[in-house]
């Protein structure tokens, strides 16, 4: 994950958060220009956002956090701003396993696997399935699977080259796979600079899962979405 040193004035953050900032270096964070994401080298992570807008974020984060499988939540304030606070993981981001994209396909499959074979009792409606309940298409799209939502490779933690963790899961919840399977395969893509190890990540996830003609659509939609 990117850090740039930076200078903060203190008194930009709520006195509850002082103690995680007064002597330490900071660096900004931030990957989303909607938030700004702050990382504390006494071992926290500070994203701020808009009032209100990081609620949902910080409950999933607490169920991420309550299966092993997420950081913990240290706090989460609505002031001024929203301020969620998270202790940093030990570990890395995929982006350091490039050289071995064959074993990174296997460790982002296992981990999806796991995340799409999680009960949905209790679990509220991912927020990516807004766009697609709006569409008027032949195509349905599933609410059958717990997602992440944005399944890129900088949101999945290894540890020794093994998963250990999610991360940035404000888009979780019930909604359909193939919207995690199109953003890892885009990912991927985007990362190796090739898409050859899409057959690789498909065979390792499994191919009875995935409905191609389904993925199409969804790719489809997932391009119009952020053009």
């Amino acid at each position: 994950m990117k850090k740039t040193k930076i200078d903060i004035r203190l008194n930009d953050f709520p006195k509850e958060l002082h103690k995680l900032l007064e002597g330490a270096t900071v660096y900004d964070s931030s990957s989303h220009p909607q938030n700004k994401v702050y990382y504390s080298d006494f071992g926290y992570y500070i994203k701020v956002s808009d009032t209100g807008t990081l609620l949902k974020e910080a409950q999933l984060s607490e169920l991420f956090a309550a299966k092993g499988m997420g950081p913990k939540v240290e706090t989460y304030l609505s002031a001024d701003k929203d301020y969620l606070v998270t202790e940093a993981l030990k570990g890395e981001d995929p982006l350091h396993y490039l050289d071995n994209p064959k074993k990174l396909c296997k460790e982002l499959a296992d981990a999806m696997k796991l995340l799409h074979g999680w009960q949905l009792d209790s679990v509220p409606v991912s927020s990516c399935m807004d766009f697609y309940d709006e569409l008027d298409r032949e195509v349905s799209f599933e609410q059958d699977t717990f997602i992440h939502g944005d399944f890129c490779l900088p949101n999945v933690m290894l540890m020794d080259g093994k998963f250990s963790a999610f991360i940035d899961v404000g888009l979780s919840g019930v909604g359909d796979r193939h919207i995690d399977i199109y953003w890892v395969l885009w990912s991927l893509w985007y990362n190796l600079k090739t898409d050859k190890y899409t057959d690789t990540f498909l065979d390792y996830y499994g191919r009875d899962k995935v409905d191609m003609e389904q993925l199409k659509v969804v790719a489809e939609v997932e391009t119009h979405a952020h053009e």
